[in-house]
């Protein structure tokens, strides 16, 4: 790597890398035998903020037309409706099923996490293409059990990580696929979140507060206990609430160990375990550590390969960052390590090759970003394929949330069992991989 004959042979195969990379890499093929002739008639299901956004670029798309809208807040209804004056709108989204069932050919589902599996899986059951936001449901069953359904649906799905194809990602692939690093040891991967983005680490709100006129709080909660109505649920604070949201982890591991999974072609892990501190009963921890082994695949080396998952504001350990020459590091990163060197990935920079020392002034290659939205309706006409479906993006939010069940066992190994959906040395932690939905609002086949 250091001689200048080498480094040109590298920059050589990184750009023939680069140039034959696919817009949509994943793991397993997508779930696609049924497609869509003419214009995509789309109901937007969640339109206020990041639903606001998926209904914007998916609206963009010159072949889409948004026909029904659907939110438990009327002020974001309202909002989206004075957009898309010709589309129907709904509070209730099995009333948007049951009216709208022969109208539509898809759905986007950008809702709080415990809405995710009941409201896709239906939309599946009906035969429509669907777009879900991260993470793909609220536990590892429901995950499980969404993508043997899109499976048997044969339609174009699609999770909402739009950083997949961003040029961050596709330039780290090429990087990658170059050879560089070597067989990969381990990984590292981090967020700043939860601190300054929403509360964790505390217990309920006491008391409660008159629900606002245009907010449908029994709607809101859906599946989810009873419990009343207090202003930091709606619209954002839910995220770290254990009963609505999946915390840090949920919220950015979909973003952030995709890389690991996506170029190393992870499958399930063998053993997961948290360095703690334990969630409480309300909300998941302000920071953690959870550790994961995965069995070793053509790009690791022979032993299992080890990756650590640090939220709150906790990198990878500062004496591997000195050794490899990092110096500063962004706040929302995947580091690999291999046995020749390192790649440093975010979805927000250019990637780095370190050590520096060894990798000087290399070029990264120039990639386009994809669009994410585009590249989902494209596929529902057959053209191309979506670069996230459920087959893959279903195991991507299993693995994120097995790190949630850990949390819950500080410092004690999980042997994981993932045909089974078990906990081979814990049976007691099965509880934790899924939940029972409220009195009336039972789906078949979850909760």
């Amino acid at each position: 790597m250091r001689s200048r004959t080498t480094r040109r042979s590298f920059l050589k195969a990184t750009a023939a890398t680069a140039a034959a990379l696919p817009v949509a890499s994943c793991l397993s093929a997508p779930e696609r035998t049924t497609f869509t002739s003419g214009r995509l008639r789309h109901a937007g299901i969640g339109v206020g903020g990041m639903g606001r956004a998926d209904l914007r670029h998916i609206a963009s798309h010159r072949n889409v037309d948004v026909v029904a809208l659907c939110d438990v807040d009327a002020k974001h209804l309202a909002a989206a409706a004075e957009l898309h004056p010709g589309a129907r709108t709904y509070r209730d989204w099995r009333e948007l099923f049951d009216r709208e069932e022969r109208n539509i050919d898809a759905v986007h589902v950008t809702t709080p996490d415990h809405m995710h599996a009941a409201i896709t899986v239906e939309a599946l059951r009906l035969g429509k293409h669907v777009y879900c936001q991260k993470p793909l449901t609220h536990n590892v069953t429901e995950a499980r059990r969404v993508a043997q359904v899109a499976r048997r649906a044969g339609v174009v799905t699609q999770m909402g990580i739009q950083n997949r194809s961003g040029k961050p990602y596709r330039q780290a692939l090429a990087l990658f696929r170059s050879g560089a690093l070597g067989p990969v040891r381990e990984v590292h991967v981090w967020t700043d979140r939860p601190a300054g983005w929403w509360p964790q680490g505390v217990g309920r709100p006491e008391g409660s507060e008159p629900v606002p006129v245009h907010v449908d709080w029994d709607l809101w909660l859906g599946v989810a206990p009873e419990r009343p109505y207090v202003s930091g649920y709606h619209p954002f604070a839910w995220r770290g609430r254990i009963d609505f949201g999946t915390g840090a982890q949920g919220d950015m591991a979909c973003h952030l160990m995709d890389p690991a999974l996506w170029f190393l072609e992870l499958g399930q892990p063998s053993r997961v375990w948290s360095a703690g501190p334990p969630p409480n009963d309300e909300t998941f921890p302000l920071w953690s550590t959870v550790h994961y082994e995965f069995p070793p695949t053509r790009h690791t080396t022979s032993e299992p390969l080890k990756l650590t998952w640090y939220d709150g504001g906790y990198k990878a350990p500062q004496y591997l960052l000195d050794e490899l020459e990092a110096g500063e590091v962004w706040s929302n990163a995947c580091l690999f390590v291999g046995e020749r060197g390192a790649l440093l990935a975010s979805p927000y920079y250019a990637p780095r090759l370190l050590p520096k020392s060894r990798f000087p002034d290399v070029p990264i290659v120039d990639l386009p970003d994809v669009n994410h939205w585009h590249q989902w309706v494209d596929a529902c006409a057959g053209k191309g394929r979506a670069s996230a479906p459920f087959s893959y993006s279903g195991l991507l939010t299993e693995v994120a949330l097995l790190g949630n069940v850990a949390l819950r066992f500080p410092g004690e190994r999980l042997a994981w069992d993932a045909r089974r959906l078990h906990f081979r040395n814990r049976p007691d932690a099965d509880v934790f991989l899924r939940e029972r939905y409220r009195r009336g609002w039972s789906v078949r086949g979850l909760g």
